[in-house]
């Protein structure tokens, strides 16, 4: 079994939209599949588009760090 590994991601232009709110990833982080208020509503919008596993991100308000989860 190979382990996971990833690349760095810049994500500053596909979070900039959604300064503020929760973020749903799509697995492959190419692609917002959900965004809301909290992370339930962000995975609930993102499960209804068929993303089974999505990255959930906080999407921070300018000045502040990210929360990857």
């Amino acid at each position: 079994m190979t382990p996971w590994v990833s690349k760095p991601m810049n994500l500053a232009k596909i979070l900039r939209p959604y300064v503020g709110e929760w973020v749903a990833l799509s697995a492959d982080g190419q692609r917002v599949a959900g965004h809301g208020p909290s992370p339930e509503i962000a995975v609930r919008r993102a499960k209804r588009k068929g993303e089974r596993d999505p990255i959930l991100i906080g999407a921070p308000e300018k000045g502040w760090g990210g929360y990857i989860l």
